[in-house]
């Protein structure tokens, strides 16, 4: 059943429905990564119910547009920014779609937390990713296309899928130039990566612990 629910207590709040899927905090996560400015054009491929568009527009200010083929998952996203004021277009497209529709070199920024496989993962959901093995490829080349050079891509993607993520984010001439490793326990469970279009050598690595001795850590809401 579809609640409310805040982001930003008082201020930014989202529609959700459990049916279609609800977030968790990894996009809350890469937003704060992603050191987004007032003057960013940003790009969501994969909105879903359009949590990283709220959150951001709420928190740093920027123009924000949200793409996704589920037109339900769009609804949900264009009821909440109606229903907080805020002027972000939530549209169903795909992404393959989107250089075409919006033009290349459109946008500063580009987001996405792509839907990927995990081994062991149930579910015809799961089978269904693990299917569409060029997908991460397809969404790179969008993104590519989409920024202005010199634009960057940021995203989360699963530690141990690192080198395919690196590997496919080169082979589209997005450069990795930030990364994070968020921990749980000895091991990394979850990168966020920032790829420039176009960009130079050299990467930045940091290291977060994804958990607290009172449980697990999570990243601000409040501004």
């Amino acid at each position: 059943m579809e609640r409310w629910e805040w982001l930003i207590e008082g201020k930014t709040g989202i529609f959700q429905d459990p049916a279609l899927g609800c977030f968790t905090e990894d996009p809350i996560r890469l937003v704060h990564f992603a050191k987004i400015g007032e003057r960013d054009t940003v790009l969501d491929l994969g909105t879903g119910n359009g949590v990283m568009c709220l959150y951001a527009e709420a928190r740093y200010g920027g123009t924000y547009t949200g793409i996704d083929i589920d037109e339900a998952q769009i609804a949900l996203a264009g009821r909440s920014a109606e229903r907080n004021g805020q002027p972000i277009r939530f549209l169903p497209l795909r992404v393959e779609d989107a250089p075409d529709a919006f033009g290349h070199g459109s946008f500063t920024r580009v987001l996405m937390n792509p839907p990927y496989f995990t081994a062991g993962e149930p579910g015809p959901r799961a089978a269904a990713r693990h299917a569409d093995g060029d997908m991460l490829s397809r969404w790179c080349r969008a993104a590519f296309l989409l920024l202005k050079n010199g634009g960057t891509l940021s995203l989360c993607y699963p530690a141990e899928q690192l080198a395919v993520l690196f590997y496919t984010l080169t082979e589209n001439r997005l450069t990795p130039k930030r990364t994070e490793l968020i921990l749980r326990g000895q091991r990394a469970r979850l990168a966020l990566v920032e790829a420039k279009k176009l960009g130079g050598d050299g990467l930045a690595i940091t290291v977060r612990p994804d958990r607290t001795p009172n449980g697990p850590q999570k990243p601000p809401l409040l501004v």
